[in-house]
């Protein structure tokens, strides 16, 4: 278990790629109890009190509303980045759908919380599958129309060979605005492909702006082993085609 490590000089990070997050059952289940586990770690120099956490679950996607679960505190951290305490919350899936989980932890004597989340899934890929279809629920926060802009990245550019957006089913061009109402939602999907062959380790991010403030993102990362005996390739745009999705879902 990999702790969320606080300290007295905190700094706000990309609050939906916090991958330490942990759910079990992994993927939740329609109707049963899951735990949500925040490790979290003292780097010093002093005690910290963390006086609250609070919560939130959203369906998996960017600009969605949240629902707020019981805030938990408490909990006093000793300055040793070896003790680990963990909190957990429980909550029960009463729909199907992948999901995301967002946090505030309010430290004593910080002017703003820590914000760790997990809009993040991980395709444990075989070693023949080569394309993917993440779908995502791409909403507007703001109350009145603004134009969203959709900024892919990644750490392997090279490996996987095609990466594309559809929004609303329409392939979105980079710095192509969507635009959409106040608290409108729509489906967008994240298109990878690659030939088989190599050992697959990627991370790709969807993050989404208004003019120069960031939204929200969700981070995808594809697992794959080497392939280990020869078989036809097709080529990206073949196996764009036929996408098909491969995401843990809540059952």
């Amino acid at each position: 278990m990999n702790p969320i490590v606080l300290s007295h000089g905190l700094a706000q990070a990309r609050s939906y790629a916090w991958g330490n997050i942990e759910v079990n059952p992994d993927p939740p289940q329609v109707g049963e109890v899951t735990r949500i586990s925040f490790p979290l770690a003292n780097a010093g120099p002093g005690e910290l009190v963390v006086e609250q956490i609070e919560v939130h679950l959203a369906q998996f996607g960017i600009g969605v509303p949240w629902k707020q679960l019981d805030p938990i505190g408490p909990f006093v951290l000793p300055p040793d980045e070896k003790h680990v305490e963990e909190v957990v919350v429980e909550w029960t899936p009463t729909q199907r759908g992948h999901c995301c989980v967002r946090a505030q932890i309010h430290v004593r004597d910080l002017p703003v919380p820590l914000v760790v989340g997990r809009n993040l899934d991980v395709i444990q890929a075989g070693e023949q599958e080569s394309h993917w279809r993440v779908t995502f629920q791409l909403g507007n926060p703001d109350t009145s129309r603004a134009p969203i802009l959709l900024h892919v990245g990644g750490n392997d550019e090279v490996t996987m060979t095609k990466a594309l957006l559809r929004v609303a089913g329409r392939v979105v061009a980079p710095a192509q605005p969507v635009w959409l109402e106040p608290g409108e939602t729509v489906e967008g999907e994240l298109l990878l492909a690659t030939r088989p062959g190599p050992e697959l380790n990627t991370v790709h991010t969807v993050e989404a702006y208004i003019g120069d403030r960031l939204i929200d993102g969700i981070q995808v990362e594809v697992k794959r082993p080497a392939l280990t005996r020869r078989q036809a390739s097709p080529s990206p745009d073949d196996v764009l085609q036929g996408a098909q999705s491969t995401l843990a879902m809540v059952g």
